[in-house]
């Protein structure tokens, strides 16, 4: 006996369903495929993040060590004999000194020097309260310059900070006390 032959109408049918099976098909790997790229955006962005916070950390973590010597540095510089202003050598040392800054501004790493502005705790670090003829709360005088990467202060500055005028009705009475002890 032979095999019957389907029915055309069935045939068609078949393929009309299969039509939309594969249309079905298409749009779950379409939208598969959507979520994968976007899964793939975020793991770079995620990997472009971490890299970058990684650097900051290396930063933080040699400026950290290098930040006394360059401190000691720049006092040192600071306190050049007149008699040397006009040696070689030591303006040779402060063009190191300067190729020094130079690199930490490269590397995104800047000074913080609040002489005369407000003390800010989340910049500053106050290791005196001084009376002066400044408003309360100006910074005085810079102990140590401060430093920051971006926005995140890696070692605040080390300030004096004005506790407010100073009353001459005070001094005069400091005075007297001193002189009658």
């Amino acid at each position: 006996m032979k095999p019957k032959k389907p029915a055309k109408s069935n045939k068609s049918a078949k393929n009309t369903k299969t039509a939309l099976d594969y249309q079905q098909q298409i749009g779950e790997l379409t939208a598969h495929l959507q979520r994968l790229q976007a899964e793939f955006e975020n793991y770079k962005k995620r990997q472009s993040d971490e890299r970058a916070e990684l650097m900051n950390n290396a930063k933080e973590a040699v400026l950290g060590e290098l930040l006394p010597a360059l401190d000691n540095f720049d006092l040192a510089a600071a306190h050049l004999p007149e008699d040397l202003k006009d040696n070689s050598w030591a303006q040779g040392m402060q063009y190191v000194g300067q190729q020094l800054v130079q690199t930490l501004d490269n590397m995104g790493v800047a000074k913080i020097e609040p002489l005369g502005i407000m003390f800010n705790p989340n910049q500053h670090e106050a290791v005196e309260h001084v009376r002066s003829d400044k408003q309360e709360g100006t910074i005085t005088e810079v102990i140590a310059p401060g430093y920051q990467i971006g926005e995140k202060v890696v070692r605040p500055a080390r300030v004096k900070v004005s506790g407010g005028e100073v009353d001459n009705t005070e001094l005069d009475e400091n005075s007297t006390n001193k002189k009658e002890q």
